[in-house]
C-alpha cells in the first residue's frame, strides 16, 4: 500500500500554509489592486464619454449659434439693401420734383421776360409811330419827302427790332 511518509505530510502542510499565505498576502492585494485599477479605468472611460458628450453638445450649440448668426447677418444685409433702395428712390423722387419745380420756375420767368420785352417793343413802336406822325404833321412835306420819311421810319424801326432781337 501506500506508505505515507512524515516528510511528505510536512511538505503538503507547508504547501497549504504557503498557499494560504500567498493567497492572503499576495493574491488578495494583487486582486484588490487589479479591481481598483479596473474601476479607475472604467471611471476614466465614463469621464471621457461624459466629456465627449458635453463637447458634442457644445459643438451643436456652437453650430446653431453660427447658423443663427449667418441667418441674422443675411437679414441685416437684406434690410440694408432694402433701406438703400428706399432711400435712393426717395432721393430720385425728390430730385425729380425739384427738376419739375425748377422747370416751372424757368418757364414762368421766361414768360414774364417775354411779356416785358413785348411790352417794351410795343412802347418803342408806339413812340416811333408817334414821332413819325408828329414829323409828318409838323412838316407838310411833299410826296418825295413823305417817302424819305417813311423809309427813314422803316430803317429806324428795323434797327430797333434788330437791337431787341440781339
Amino acid at each position: 500500500m501506500l506508505e505515507i511518509n512524515s516528510g511528505l505530510i510536512w511538505t503538503i502542510v507547508n504547501l497549504i500554509v504557503f498557499y494560504l499565505l500567498l493567497r492572503h498576502f499576495l493574491f488578495q492585494p494583487i486582486q484588490n489592486i487589479m479591481k481598483q485599477r479596473e474601476e479607475m479605468i472604467q471611471g476614466k472611460i465614463n469621464h471621457a464619454n461624459a466629456v465627449e458628450k458635453e463637447a458634442e453638445q457644445h459643438k451643436q450649440k456652437y453650430e446653431q449659434a453660427l447658423a443663427d448668426a449667418r441667418h441674422e447677418s443675411m437679414q441685416i444685409i437684406a434690410k440694408a439693401k432694402q433701406d438703400a433702395r428706399e432711400e435712393a428712390d426717395a432721393i430720385l423722387s425728390e430730385a425729380n420734383q425739384e427738376v419739375i419745380r425748377m422747370r416751372k420756375d424757368a418757364e414762368a420767368s421766361i414768360e414774364q421776360e417775354r411779356k416785358r420785352e413785348t411790352k417794351k417793343m410795343q412802347d418803342q413802336v408806339a413812340g416811333l409811330a408817334l414821332t413819325a406822325v408828329q414829323k409828318v404833321l409838323s412838316e407838310q412835306l411833299n410826296e418825295k419827302e413823305n417817302e424819305n420819311l417813311y423809309n427813314r421810319f422803316l430803317k429806324e424801326t428795323g434797327e430797333q427790332s434788330d437791337t431787341n432781337r440781339a
